[in-house]
């Protein structure tokens, strides 16, 4: 309960601060991705695009943002942030460090990254919003609190698992449209593609929309 309490108030501070904010620190890096079988990133508050293309690597571009405008709390906190890679073994994972613990100080990023289409990717946002384009392979996203927005080709999808604690989830394939909602657990399941990728979201408050094309 507490943990729920405390994601709410972390969206509300989130949704109020929307398209006010200063950038305070950049991070860009592209990483090779041969021999990569599995892609997993992890981000704490923000928005975070994923892009599927047909490059070998993956494109970094993080940005570390203040609400409204930069204070010492904010600028701090961002100085000890890092953002990490570790592309050792057969998965690449990317995430911060150090961000704040008590808190996010106004601190939030900015993300976008690009991503070979055909590699499996799990991604992770605790507040904020979530989208993801393209990807032609198994899809696992997990948000806390707020919105994720998902389009993929139909082709190369067989599965969908939408599950939303609180909230809503919809789901657009070959021409219809099936929805979930309520204020208890609901989920969403459709078995009816063509292709072999499974895609699984779980928002624990908030909306969920996938789109097949």
């Amino acid at each position: 309960m507490k943990r729920t309490a405390l994601l709410l108030s972390l969206a509300l501070l989130w949704a109020a601060s929307a398209g006010a904010e200063e950038i305070v620190r950049s991070f860009r890096q592209q990483i090779p991705a041969g021999g990569i079988e599995k892609i997993s990133i992890d981000f704490p508050v923000g928005e975070v695009t994923v892009e599927a293309w047909e490059g070998s690597q993956v494109d970094l571009d993080v940005k570390l943002a203040c609400n409204h405008r930069i204070t010492s709390r904010c600028a701090d906190a961002a100085k000890a942030v890092r953002l990490v890679y570790d592309n050792s073994g057969d998965r690449l994972k990317v995430e911060v460090k150090n961000w704040p613990k008590f808190g996010t100080r106004g601190l939030h990023v900015l993300v976008h990254i690009s991503v070979p289409r055909d590699i499996p990717l799990h991604a992770e946002l605790g507040v904020g919003e979530m989208t993801v384009r393209g990807t032609a392979s198994d899809l696992n996203v997990g948000v806390g609190v707020g919105e994720v927005n998902i389009t993929l080709p139909m082709e190369a999808i067989h599965t969908v698992d939408l599950d939303t604690g609180v909230g809503e989830a919809s789901l657009v394939a070959a021409g219809r449209r099936y929805e979930s909602a309520g204020l208890i657990a609901r989920e969403l399941r459709w078995d009816k593609g063509t292709g072999r990728a499974g895609v699984t979201v779980d928002c624990g408050v908030g909306e969920i929309d996938v789109t097949l094309r």
